[in-house]
């Protein structure tokens, strides 16, 4: 999956949980599609995340594979959401694109581990700090504001009801580079500190001192869902656009890669340490 747009994405998701639920009932498509009353090609379009799909077949099938009322009811919620379409004519937000496909699987993780070069991740930047990194360019003042907006919007799932754990890996470089000025950063690892308290977020900070690693190449995100424990999805950006990777055998070379980051790095309480004596030293 390379450029999803949010319905796509959530196609995916379903596709995944439907193939987990079928082979866990050693069903073939074909039985499957038989007992549904449906065609095996389409079968095999819905668990590619190819073709979006009725309600009605949607709860056919979630019967056929015996799932219980409250999780079919969550299911199908996630079926109907994945036909949505923006109506004709109506203006998209002035979000980057990607960012607003990311922003639609983030509402729907359970979890995300990501690991940050620079700048800051997104969802932790304070608003200064998102200003200064995205006035950078040609951009005109209302196309910034809107993508400033957008990124701190991110940040609400991860203050609010606290649903989703999130694990960041932090590069020293990401820390020392003065975006935006000493009060800027001042600021922004005050946030830092203050977010780590959060029982949800977990901060670990990747010291300049433990030399090469397995994200040398590039940031990266993991996401996973709750309405589809065994589907994920890494994204990766850059210059002009992202990338979105959700083959299994690709998800977890980037799973084993994190593991190995997580180990490089400080402890929480290391970290946070660091951080605090880094902000006193460089931006006092």
């Amino acid at each position: 999956m390379s450029t999803p747009d949010g319905p796509t994405a959530l196609r995916r998701i379903i596709g995944a949980e439907l193939r987990r639920l079928r082979t866990a009932l050693d069903l073939t498509q074909k039985q499957a599609a038989e007992r549904a009353g449906i065609d095996p090609s389409a079968m095999v379009r819905y668990e590619g995340g190819v073709s979006s799909m009725s309600n009605p077949v949607a709860e056919k099938l979630l019967d056929i594979y015996g799932v219980d009322a409250d999780r079919k009811t969550e299911l199908l919620d996630l079926v109907k959401r994945s036909r949505k379409r923006r109506p004709k004519g109506e203006v998209r937000p002035a979000i980057w694109e990607p960012v607003e496909d990311l922003m639609a699987l983030e509402r729907d993780a359970s979890t995300i581990r990501e690991i940050a070069i620079q700048p800051l991740p997104g969802m932790l930047q304070t608003e200064a700090y998102a200003r200064a990194m995205l006035g950078q360019g040609k951009l005109g003042a209302d196309v910034v504001e809107g993508h400033v907006q957008g990124r701190l919007s991110r940040a609400v799932i991860l203050t609010g009801d606290g649903r989703v754990q999130y694990w960041a890996v932090l590069h020293e470089a990401a820390l020392r580079c003065a975006v935006g000025g000493p009060e800027t950063m001042r600021e922004q690892l005050a946030y830092l500190a203050e977010l780590s308290k959060r029982p949800n977020i977990t901060l670990q900070v990747l010291p300049d001192s433990a030399g090469a690693h397995s994200a040398i190449a590039g940031a990266f995100m993991v996401l996973r869902f709750p309405i589809a424990p065994e589907y994920g999805v890494v994204y990766v950006d850059y210059l002009t656009g992202a990338n979105y990777l959700d083959e299994p055998e690709e998800v977890a070379q980037y799973d084993d890669a994190y593991l190995h980051l997580i180990k490089m790095a400080l402890s929480e309480q290391a970290s946070l340490a660091f951080i605090k004596k880094l902000s006193k030293e460089l931006y006092s």
